[in-house]
């Protein structure tokens, strides 16, 4: 009798921790949004210190490399890191949390940072909602397409890659190329992240191009 009301409060037990693990990993409502993305931001400000201001030179010096890469695979994902300039500037942070759902269709949180903005993205589904700088942008689909939220049309767009390049059109104007292929760099350096940038690219634009840019090399960095 001792033993089975052992093995019966064991069970009760496990089943109570299994229910936590599943809450704790469900993709979050509206309300718990807010909350897990002040954790993402309260967390990175413990390995944050400082980021260098991305102006026209340090976009184009933007590259594959991260400091404090960090990437846990276990129930769900989580992943975050600091992407540097080839020179290991730091320019760009971010924490990444999946919850649970499809693979393919990923629920997920991405917070990230520059020195001047603020980017958010609640993916559900595939489908993420992008926030810079608390203002809602739009709805960004898994194949890379921005749609504005009053107008629901086309303002951004990350095309497929061709010949080692990804363009991303603004406004239907092709304003950058992010590279696809992993060439070796040379010694002490980075890859570039990008292999083109407009000289005449808008302060607008560069937000928008680092928005599609940064959710495409988080993906890379997640499922690599």
């Amino acid at each position: 009798m001792i033993y089975l009301a052992i093995l019966a409060g064991t069970l009760v037990i496990g089943g109570l921790a299994l229910t936590s693990l599943v809450a704790k990993n469900m993709a979050p409502g509206n309300k718990r949004l807010a909350m897990e993305t002040e954790r993402l931001k309260e967390d990175m400000d413990t390995w944050v210190t400082k980021l260098v201001p991305i102006d026209k030179e340090e976009l184009e010096l933007f590259s594959l490399g991260q400091d404090k890469q960090v990437l846990r695979k276990g129930v769900t994902t989580t992943a975050k890191g600091i992407f540097t300039t080839i020179y290991h500037e730091p320019v760009l942070a971010y924490s990444y949390r999946q919850y649970l759902g499809k693979a393919e269709k990923p629920n997920a949180l991405l917070y990230a940072r520059t020195a001047e903005h603020e980017y958010i993205f609640w993916i559900k589904k595939g489908t993420a909602t992008l926030f810079i700088d608390s203002q809602e942008v739009g709805t960004l689909s898994r194949d890379g397409i921005l749609k504005g939220k009053r107008t629901g049309k086309v303002i951004a767009q990350l095309k497929p890659g061709k010949e080692a390049m990804q363009p991303v059109e603004i406004g239907g104007k092709e304003v950058g190329n992010l590279t696809t292929s992993i060439v070796k760099a040379e010694k002490g350096l980075h890859e570039r992240a990008f292999s083109f940038i407009r000289p005449d690219i808008s302060d607008k634009e560069e937000q928008l191009f680092l928005a599609l840019a940064l959710e495409e090399l988080v993906k890379r960095a997640v499922v690599s």
